[in-house]
């Protein structure tokens, strides 16, 4: 959900027993009817209960998959097929420890083959990332 205020907004508001979580916070001067001022624009998420890390991201990312409305289009259904693949990856990884992430690479990546392996799947989880930012 999109939020505005005329005042700075505070990351965490309590509201209804649920607590807002406001992000991509960003000033913007304004001209209208009343003169010129300052507005902050941010996006917002609700969360239930005890605010954590995983609650927060998880909101974050189905706000997101709501607020896509591009269309599928034929001719690139196999990139768009290739992209929810590595954003499924990357949410998998997500949650794990540098440690756990260091045994992985030191289990699964033996060789030359297995390097190549590994960075392809690297590069289209990062390639995920960047195209998800656009």
């Amino acid at each position: 959900m999109k939020g505005q205020s005329d005042t700075n907004p505070g990351k965490f508001v309590i509201s209804n027993g649920k607590t807002q979580v406001n992000y991509n916070i960003v000033s913007e001067v304004i001209t209208d009817e009343h003169g010129t001022r300052t507005v902050w624009k941010y996006d917002v998420v609700e969360i239930e209960g005890k605010v954590t890390k995983a609650k927060v991201i998880e909101a974050m990312q189905r706000l997101d998959v709501e607020s896509d409305s591009s269309e599928i289009i034929p001719q690139n259904i196999s990139t768009q097929h290739t992209n929810a693949k590595s954003e499924l990856a990357l949410s998998a990884i997500a949650n794990i420890t540098y440690a756990q992430a260091d045994n992985y690479i030191d289990t699964n990546v033996t060789d030359l083959a297995s390097a190549r392996s590994f960075l392809k799947k690297l590069t289209r989880v990062v390639l995920a990332i960047l195209k998800r930012t656009e």
